[in-house]
């Protein structure tokens, strides 16, 4: 069967497994801004945590085809990572069609300010960062990441983040894309012109940075977003001379919404992807 036809068709598949999840822990929401989507959520890790995992930060980015979704949609992923024993911060942005790429960037960096500022008024401090990411989310997490010009205009130093975990991310353009992808795409930058994409084309903001590592997972049945998008990433990455990981999800849960979403709706007996995502944040 067609693996973008799967991915199409795979979405009843959360439906019941959603309907089971109960809310454990309440976040915080913060809003730092007037626009409705500009907030986060905090989730403190769950008490009698690991010690180890309790120094670290999770700062992840829902996906959504930068057009829909929110944290509070995506409530169950922040909640399941704080279950797991860390910190977890789900970071707002506007979507298209309301903005398009200039400002959902400034809504990462700026979101991002305002989440340290909040972290250093309660007295929160960690070892490390991590970012992470599905879809969508995973493309603007490797931009806070590696954007050196935005980092600089806001105040963000190199030794800022330990790492990424990409999910499923867009990292490359220059690959031939799925039609969706393609409209996705198109509408975050509001034009099919390829050479306007490139401002923001995370393998181009890729530079070598020695104490940083980059986990990705994918699928080579994804269905929406190519393979070589991990790929080229991670051997980028490699001969830049960075710490560099990758998982190819193996799960029967293979298409794209349902290993880098539909993954933290399980258990990690249930599934090896959500497992490999727990064990790269602990790498980390």
């Amino acid at each position: 069967m067609n693996d973008t036809f799967r991915e199409y068709t795979s979405y009843g598949k959360v439906i019941i497994p959603l309907l089971k999840v109960k809310r454990t822990i309440a976040p915080d929401v913060v809003k730092w801004g007037e626009d409705g989507a500009q907030y986060f959520l905090f989730f403190p890790a769950q008490a009698g945590s690991d010690a180890a995992r309790a120094r670290k930060l999770v700062v992840y980015f829902h996906g959504g085809g930068w057009n829909s979704n929110s944290p509070k949609q995506h409530y169950f992923i922040g909640q399941k990572i704080a279950q797991k024993g860390y910190d977890c911060v789900m970071m707002g942005y506007r979507k298209v069609p309301r903005a398009r790429y200039e400002g959902i960037i400034e809504d990462v960096f700026t979101g991002y300010k305002k989440l340290k500022e909040y972290l250093a008024k309660n007295g929160r401090t960690y070892e490390k960062i991590i970012v992470s990411g599905s879809s969508a989310g995973a493309h603007l997490g490797a931009l806070l990441c590696f954007d050196e010009e935005q980092k600089a205009a806001h105040g963000i130093t190199k030794e800022e983040f330990a790492g990424l975990l990409s999910m499923a991310g867009p990292l490359c353009f220059d690959h031939a894309l799925t039609g969706s992808l393609k409209a996705l795409i198109k509408g975050l930058f509001g034009t099919k012109d390829r050479e306007a994409w490139k401002q923001g084309e995370p393998i181009r903001k890729l530079t070598k940075q020695d104490h940083f590592k980059v986990c990705l997972i994918h699928s080579k049945h994804d269905g929406l977003v190519g393979y070589e998008q991990a790929d080229d990433f991670y051997k980028k990455a490699l001969e830049l001379g960075m710490d560099a990981k990758r998982y190819t999800v193996e799960d029967a849960w293979d298409t794209h919404s349902l290993y880098c979403v539909g993954c933290f709706l399980l258990e990690e007996k249930e599934s090896a992807t959500l497992k490999t995502v727990f064990e790269m944040l602990d790498e980390i």
